[in-house]
């Protein structure tokens, strides 16, 4: 697979990377559901995610404003 070449298609990329990682996770915790353990983890993962895609979008947002 090619390498993005510039920072807007790279975004793109990790925001869909990341949107289908927070799908996966609601289904892991649906086969969790109700287990402590597990599902502390899952949200764990899930809040990181959510502000990992938060920073991906304010990225998004530096690299579309001109100078």
């Amino acid at each position: 697979m090619a390498e993005p070449k510039n920072l807007e298609t790279l975004t793109s990329k990790i925001s869909n990377d990341l949107y289908a990682t927070i799908n996966l996770l609601d289904i892991l915790e649906e086969v969790f559901d109700g287990k402590q353990k597990e599902g502390f983890l899952v949200s764990s993962i899930q809040k990181n995610i959510h502000k990992a895609f938060d920073n991906v979008e304010l990225c998004r947002q530096l690299i579309s404003k001109p100078d």
